[in-house]
């Protein structure tokens, strides 16, 4: 967002390609990040996400892989635009010669960008745009688009598609007449939030009824925090917390002690967000460090009796690895098992025909343990062990009936379907590492170290790195590191298996 001057007066905001996707994600958090441009607020302090920061880098890295790419691809006639101005590059694209065109320079009414790529086509030129993703994400789209209608605004004939290249290598062509209409609406509905609060004095309010807020950005969760607010209840989403506020729930408080109706939720849905706001407004204590109340014990006791073969699984992924083409991408590179009788199994893979010979090495121990223990079932938290073992059987080609034999059974357990099932706890998150005080004792985490899944990403990336650099005690400290960290992610899944048979009937 640019905040042009005239006459030492500031003129009508110019938005860019990111505040399309922000302002399409959250109306209070652009116009947070208009306050702070126009003096009236001090920037919320930013959490600090390694995992974006990663992928950046690593977006930034393929867009130049990309480059190179279609540089050599159509060999002469490439212009790189990128210290160009829009007004230069509009001659050079009346060039015959010219192909291929970088880093465009686009202005079109209140909108400037950067445009990716250029390429010119039979029917005028084609936007695109570089994305790391492997699918094409709606903001993605409309963000071309938007580049390839300012261009058009400016004499430029465009072709009737636009592209997305993304990381997997593949090509998605996207007529501009499927995105016009939505571009338009968002582009009008983005312009009139910042027009509107920009006329007016002081910051943005929280409260203020015309402002979408998605509950979940760095401005979102400040505000929350700090006036316990009914968005923080888990469960509750902008909508939900859209028609408690109309009903005057505004805090967690208010909702926990709400027995009149709301219009838009049913009772059963507004029972279970009040039973959610009083256990997190309960203050944790050494002999209950996390609030919880089992409504269904009776589904617990649908769990399975304990075997002494049983198997507590997870797997550890690296989204960023890449093989030796665009399209080889994202590696499992430790399927990590705990028996019951506390012994730790790791199948490890640092390339592809590493990934098989883990999977085949995994099935076949696990189907020598049902022949021994025909009872034995394997438990997992959430449902990526059941896709991602699905995914690989498929990728490699290898062990999918035995694999589709194993999950159409019931010989996987998904723990946290079941705790979603009949517990509750005073968190706003359920995942595995939130769950942990109810069970683990004096074994939690320790905050120094891997402790969460983003943690882990970035691990494995210094393990790789220091691999690459010959380092080999380095590498065995990273890996020794992940080693622990999954293992007790294992342990932990043992753990909660063991709390919720506890809590059963």
């Amino acid at each position: 967002m640019d905040l042009p001057l005239l006459d030492g007066r500031p003129q009508p905001a110019v938005i860019t390609a990111g505040d399309l996707r922000r302002g399409r994600e959250c109306e209070f958090g652009l116009l947070v990040e208009l306050d702070v441009r126009l003096g009236r607020r001090e920037a919320v302090p930013a959490e600090v996400d390694p995992i974006r920061e990663r992928f950046g880098d690593l977006g930034r890295d393929y867009e130049q892989e990309v480059t190179d790419e279609l540089t050599a691809t159509i060999g002469d006639g490439v212009v790189d635009a990128g210290r160009m101005s829009a007004t230069e590059v509009l001659r050079v694209l009346q060039d015959p010669a010219v192909r291929l065109v970088h880093q465009v320079p686009v202005a079109g009414g209140r909108f400037r960008g950067r445009a990716d790529h250029l390429l010119r086509d039979e029917g005028g030129w084609v936007a695109a745009e570089t994305k790391l993703a492997r699918k094409a994400h709606r903001h993605a789209q409309l963000q071309v688009a938007a580049y390839a209608e300012a261009l058009e605004s400016a004499g430029v004939p465009l072709a009737p598609f636009v592209r997305l290249i993304l990381g997997d290598g593949t090509h998605i062509d996207t007529p501009r007449e499927e995105l016009a209409e939505e571009l338009h609406e968002v582009r009008s509905r983005i312009l009139e939030v910042i027009d509107a609060h920009a006329a007016e004095s002081g910051p943005v309010v929280w409260e203020d009824p015309r402002w979408k807020a998605c509950l979940f950005c760095d401005a979102c969760r400040a505000e929350l925090a700090v006036r316990e607010d009914v968005g923080l209840a888990a469960g509750v989403r902008a909508t939900t917390r859209a028609r408690l506020v109309d009903a005057g729930v505004t805090t967690l408080t208010a909702l926990a002690e709400r027995t009149r109706p709301v219009e838009g939720l049913d009772d059963e849905q507004l029972a279970v967000l009040r039973s959610q706001a009083g256990l997190q407004l309960i203050e944790p204590t050494p002999q209950e460090p996390l609030p919880y109340e089992v409504f269904a014990p009776e589904l617990l006791a649908q769990l399975p009796a304990p075997s002494e073969g049983d198997v507590f699984f997870d797997f550890e992924g690296d989204p960023m690895w890449r093989g030796a083409t665009a399209t080889d991408t994202g590696l499992e590179y430790l399927f990590g098992s705990l028996t019951a009788s506390g012994d730790f199994v790791p199948f490890w893979a640092h390339d592809r025909e590493q990934e098989r010979a883990a999977l085949v090495g995994f099935v076949d121990w696990l189907r020598e343990r049902l022949q021994r223990w025909p009872g034995l079932h394997v438990f997992h938290y959430s449902g990526y062990e059941r896709s991602a073992l699905t995914r690989l059987a498929a990728r490699h080609g290898v062990y999918e009936a035995e694999v589709a034999q194993l999950l159409e059974g019931d010989v996987f357990v998904d723990l946290y379907a079941v705790v979603k099932s009949a517990v509750r706890v005073g968190s706003r998150s359920y995942s595995i590492k939130a769950l942990e005080p109810l069970y683990m004792g004096d074994e939690l985490r320790d905050a120094d170290g891997v402790t969460a899944g983003g943690d882990s990403i970035i691990e494995y990336q210094r393990y790789r790195e220091a691999v690459a650099a010959g380092d080999e005690l380095e590498a065995a400290a990273r890996l020794e590191d992940l080693r622990q960290y999954n293992e007790y992610d294992c342990l932990s899944t043992l753990r909660l298996r063991d709390w919720l048979l506890d809590h059963a009937g």
